[in-house]
């Protein structure tokens, strides 16, 4: 089958002859000055000062029909690594290059039905930002998995919208990234809610995706691979409370289980577990919107704690005037890290700031 090159693609979707509907395309960015103290003494990584783009891609949206919507973000920075970006996934066709593809069909009842790839079903207020609107993350969020193609169903009730979502899971189930050999999905549901007219919004998700032994998955993907497969079970449960005089508090609970995750034999397999707090608290004004982050992080082997981490964000957000495309930031990060705690235990403090801007520039509207 003949297939269309990106530029073709792209080419077709922004015709105007193309669909009957409305179309825009975006230049989304965050780009700026980055310090880096890693705290060398404890750690032997080096400090650092370097200029970067971290976050540079391009989102296409239009209608087809008034009740089918499209939806493409095309990512610039993917690795470029001829062993993984160059190549496509073995299971849905896709590249990393292709961050988001999906269609969405509503109907009259409330209902809406999404197919392609997309992000996948996590719960809590920090999944809920996009990554230019992220500083430091949490170790659960850390462990979040990759967007996969599958099928979303949304369903809204009264203001509120019930969600559920089965997509691809154990994607190489072992046998390697060029191999399709799926025998699982992954599965979520979640709420996303509205409570006394948007004053406190919830966000509660579970989710389960399945992993082969020898893969990397979860949080496991931070310090090694899996002994065994089993699932990675993420629970997360958010809250925002919207104040009369723009100041918005938002506080998550993460949990995240990776089943048989170490262990060679049954007798010794055990579970590693992720728990994560996360507070926020914003003024979010229409130009200046200072804000305060603060994380806290454990790891246990079974019952055994491993590693914990307290981190912090403190930095401001503004813009010239409410309408401009550019958003500047200054943000200093702090962390206070414990790693090996059940065995020679490694304590450091990194530090990092950051100084720069976002820009959300309109090429088609």
């Amino acid at each position: 089958m003949k297939k269309l090159s990106t530029v073709a693609m792209i080419a077709t979707l922004v015709s105007a002859s193309a669909f009957a509907g409305e179309h825009t395309i975006n230049a989304v960015g965050r780009a700026g000055w980055t310090y880096l103290d890693n705290d060398y003494k404890k750690t032997g990584n080096s400090n650092s000062s370097s200029f970067n783009i971290d976050y540079l891609r391009t989102t296409f949206a239009g209608t087809v029909t008034p009740s089918v919507k499209y939806f493409l973000t095309t990512d610039f920075l993917t690795v470029n690594d001829s062993a993984t970006s160059a190549k496509k996934d073995s299971v849905d066709g896709t590249s990393t290059f292709i961050d988001e593809a999906f269609l969405t069909k509503s109907f009259s009842t409330g209902t809406s039905i999404i197919l392609g790839k997309k992000a996948v079903l996590i719960g809590g207020r920090e999944y809920d930002y996009l990554n230019f609107d992220r500083y430091s993350t949490s170790y659960f969020f850390q462990a979040t998995p990759a967007n996969q193609v599958g099928l979303t169903l949304t369903q809204e009730i009264a203001g509120q919208t019930l969600m559920a979502q089965y997509f691809n899971g154990n994607k190489d189930n072992g046998k390697g990234a060029g191999t399709n050999a799926q025998s699982k999905f992954g599965w979520s549901v979640g709420w996303n809610g509205s409570l006394l007219n948007g004053i406190i919004k919830p966000i509660v998700a579970y989710t389960v995706i399945p992993e082969a032994g020898g893969t990397n998955g979860g949080a496991t993907s931070l310090s090694g691979v899996r002994d065994n497969k089993g699932n990675d079970n993420f629970m997360s449960a958010g809250l925002q409370f919207n104040t009369p005089h723009d100041v918005v508090l938002e506080v998550d609970y993460d949990l995240l289980t990776e089943k048989y995750a170490v262990g060679t034999t049954a007798a010794t397999k055990k579970d590693l577990k992720t728990t994560s707090l996360v507070g926020l608290v914003r003024y979010a004004g229409e130009r200046f919107s200072p804000f305060a982050k603060y994380i806290a992080d454990k790891r246990k082997t079974a019952s055994v704690k491993t590693a914990q981490r307290s981190a912090y964000d403190v930095g401001v957000e503004f813009k010239e005037s409410k309408e401009d495309a550019f958003r500047y930031h200054v943000v200093y990060s702090g962390a206070t890290v414990k790693e090996s705690m059940n065995t020679t235990e490694v304590k450091s403090s990194p530090k990092s700031i950051m100084v720069g801007l976002k820009f959300d520039a309109a090429i088609l509207k």
